[in-house]
């Protein structure tokens, strides 16, 4: 059988209005910064690609259009190729210096659990991955780590979460339990989300943002005596973010890289991990038998 080939990749741009017909396509607006909430002026940039990868039917449609557009439509329309949005989140990584990252956010047609490389194109140069399944049909988890598989060959370890979709229409307990047990075993925070009524949304994309501006500011580095800190607090009791922000006088952005630092060099491992009501990530982290190192930390790619 011929490979298929991939659809037209479209740009939103904010120049053009909604429903505008450009070169046979629709062409589909951006959030305009006016409509982002007021902050310090940035002092930095960042561009970041994150996919949105998943099964068919799952709403990666609805969950990117309601985040940069804040709408929401009922019929179920069959992406094909991919469509590329734009959002920008700014971040106040500390007092006085401001990150803008500016994400663009590639819908992708949604595919099952086989390798294919037409898709496998659209995870090349990812910054960052939102995974998502159906939190009422635990048959989209397997597809769903399949495309996570993809993007860690494609794009090596970026900063992965997976959001739980169509929580308005009640959870099921499996598919709950399956997309908790991947991203515990992938590092992938979960929130569950709802295109629908817009629960969760926002903050799942925020938080992609800020987890990408962690990985690119807290590279691999000498083991040093803020490590070693964590390291021994953890010895006794599971930490949090919020715990070594606290202790360290550091910002929560900065205790999360060193924790996932960490965890991904095997110091550390998660102690709890988990939803709370609200439906947003749980985690704390806990000791590994690994002993604490002397030299550089090898992180993997």
């Amino acid at each position: 059988m011929a490979p298929r080939a991939p659809g037209p990749v479209v740009l939103a741009d904010e120049k053009r209005s909604a429903g505008l017909m450009y070169g046979g396509v629709n062409v589909l607006p951006t959030t305009p910064d006016a409509a982002l909430p007021p902050a310090a002026k940035p002092t930095e940039e960042l561009k970041a690609k994150v996919v949105l990868a998943g099964a068919p039917g799952v709403g990666k449609s609805s969950l990117v259009r309601r985040y940069v557009l804040n709408e929401f439509a009922d019929r179920y329309l069959h992406t094909l190729g991919a469509i590329v949005y734009k959002r920008a989140v700014v971040l106040e990584v500390w007092p006085g210096r401001v990150v803008r990252v500016a994400m663009t956010l590639w819908d992708t047609m949604g595919c099952g659990e086989e390798d294919d490389l037409l898709h496998d194109i659209d995870l090349f140069n990812a910054q960052g991955v939102l995974a998502v399944c159906d939190v009422t049909d635990a048959g989209t988890v397997s597809p769903l780590r399949a495309r996570m598989g993809a993007a860690l060959r494609a794009a090596g370890e970026v900063p992965t979460q997976i959001l739980l979709n169509k929580a308005d229409l009640g959870p099921h307990e499996e598919a709950r339990t399956e997309g908790l047990r991947t991203g515990r075993d992938r590092g992938a925070p979960c929130y569950l989300t709802s295109a629908k009524a817009g629960d969760n949304v926002v903050a799942a994309f925020g938080d992609l943002a800020r987890r990408i501006v962690e990985r690119q500011l807290l590279p691999a580095a000498m083991f040093d005596s803020v490590d070693r800190r964590i390291l021994d607090a953890a010895d006794a009791t599971a930490v949090t973010i919020e715990h070594v922000a606290s202790a360290e006088r550091i910002s929560s952005l900065f205790a999360e890289a060193r924790l996932e630092r960490l965890r991904r060099t095997r110091f550390l491992q998660f102690a709890a991990f988990d939803l709370d009501p609200a439906g947003r990530p749980v985690v704390s982290y806990g000791r590994t038998q690994r002993a604490s190192p002397t030299v550089r930390l090898e992180v993997p790619a």
